[in-house]
């Protein structure tokens, strides 16, 4: 098993993470969701799909809470 200096994370955080801006919510956004919480969703898909938006994440967050209800509510 590798030590965990030689691991890379998929996610980085702390010093090795992208800056991410302060964010505003936007409009129509759920009182649970949160500036860090749009903030750590564009830290984790902005490397994969470029420029987001604080709308972008907040889409994002809603289509993941979405799916794991359908997901929840599925019967065997």
């Amino acid at each position: 098993m590798p030590a965990t200096s030689d691991i890379t994370p998929i996610f980085p955080t702390g010093a090795d993470a992208p800056p991410v801006p302060a964010l505003a919510l936007p409009a129509g956004a759920p009182r649970w969701v949160t500036p860090e919480l749009l903030a750590d969703t564009l830290r984790v898909w902005q490397p994969y799909y470029g420029e987001l938006t604080s709308q972008d994440a907040l889409t994002i967050i809603m289509n993941v809470g979405n799916l794991f209800d359908v997901l929840r509510r599925r019967r065997p």
